[in-house]
């Protein structure tokens, strides 16, 4: 998105808590009006990708909205598949087969779908492919090899905050969801925690959760950093406040280097990704917490085709009707605009929008399975 043009969101409104069916709905409606079927080709491959939910945690978007976004790109003749990657982090979703159980359990399996779930980069994060970067950060990008391969691509992005980013929304969605392990370790490996031995009490699930058994605890813990890879793990599970980041440096860095990830997938798709964003319970954490959350009250469904343009209108329209800026106050340390500023530097996007009120649509008749 280059000059002064301004890129088209499509909003869809919600009740304040709205159920499955109606953000089914208001994703069908996004659908038609921004006439989606025009970017699946006949026997297109095409991912429909959304996380599917951390263990514990109810705050993900339900299977109803993938199986009706997968319904119509089946109509429009295209090929759907479901699809995230593994994290970097220990848990449920760090390889695939406890990640397809996990997504099984919340809905999300070809018997529930009409469709097939794929894990996009493979067993372990292997299952990735390096190509050049679209930005000034970094020179390669690692992509998942399932969403670098997909001929085209419905982002479903559930709008939260992030302790890193500030925001989470389809920029960090792609940028983390469709790397593979390389990826994720290159987006964060300038992100060293610092450690304080005053708060420390030696509890240890700072060290149960480091992917790398960095951490090594016996009076206090301490960190090796020649092994940490800067993923986050033992300050979001800290309970004492004994973990903190050089928030001014990591933060901007970090979001620098999603928008160039985001870039490079976007770049590959050439015109056949669209973007939805479910400003619905956002909440200060994103959703990989695993934990329940109380959230605001849902807002509605943005659809572009450009990210950029997607997270600025949820950021702004969020910000309006809270009457204050929502992930300033959730994560003080962090500036969320870093990420949309880089992304439009680099022209994955722009911040200049025309909002169009859309109607919801009614839902398909497709299987009500679990996770709806």
């Amino acid at each position: 998105m280059t000059g002064h043009r301004k890129a088209e969101v499509h909003l869809v409104r919600l009740p304040a808590r709205a159920d499955a069916e109606q953000l089914a709905g208001a994703a069908r409606g996004l659908w038609r009006a921004m006439r989606l079927e025009r970017i699946v080709g006949r026997g297109a491959l095409v991912a429909v990708k959304q996380h599917f939910g951390e263990e514990g945690s109810p705050n993900y978007l339900p299977a109803a909205v993938a199986r009706t976004i997968g319904a119509c790109v089946r109509e429009a003749g295209g090929k759907p598949f479901a699809t995230d990657s593994n994290t970097l982090y220990n848990g449920r979703r760090a390889n695939a087969v406890d990640h397809l159980e996990l997504a099984r359990r919340h809905g999300f399996s070809h018997e529930t779908l009409g469709f097939p779930v794929i894990i996009a980069d493979g067993l372990k994060g292997e299952g990735q492919l390096a190509l050049d970067g679209e930005g000034p950060v970094l020179e390669k990008v690692f992509l998942a090899g399932a969403g670098s391969l997909a001929d085209a691509a419905i982002v479903l992005t559930h709008v939260t905050g992030h302790m890193a980013a500030g925001m989470g929304g389809s920029i960090k969605n792609v940028a983390m969801g469709f790397a593979g392990r390389a990826g994720k370790l290159q987006q964060h490996h300038d992100a060293e925690p610092i450690f304080s031995s005053g708060r420390c009490k030696a509890c240890g699930r700072c060290a149960r959760h480091c992917p790398t058994a960095a951490v090594t605890v016996k009076e206090y813990a301490v960190l090796d950093a020649a092994r940490c890879i800067g993923c986050g793990e033992c300050y979001a599970f800290c309970p004492h406040g004994a973990v903190s980041f050089d928030w001014s440096a990591t933060s901007e860095g970090l979001q620098r280097k999603m928008a160039e990830y985001c870039r490079a997938f976007h770049a590959e798709k050439d015109g056949r990704a669209a973007y939805m964003n479910f400003v619905t319970c956002v909440t200060r954490n994103c959703d990989c917490m695993g934990e329940s959350e109380e959230g605001l009250p849902d807002l509605g469904v943005l659809g572009a085709l450009d990210p950029v343009a997607a997270d600025a209108a949820a950021l702004d329209l969020l910000n309006r009707r809270e009457g204050r800026d929502v992930f300033g106050d959730f994560w003080p340390q962090c500036d969320a605009r870093v990420q949309l500023a880089h992304g439009e530097r680099i022209g994955l996007g722009t911040t200049r929008y025309e909002l169009i009120e859309t109607p919801a649509a009614a839902t398909m008749r497709c299987p009500q399975k679990g996770g709806a």
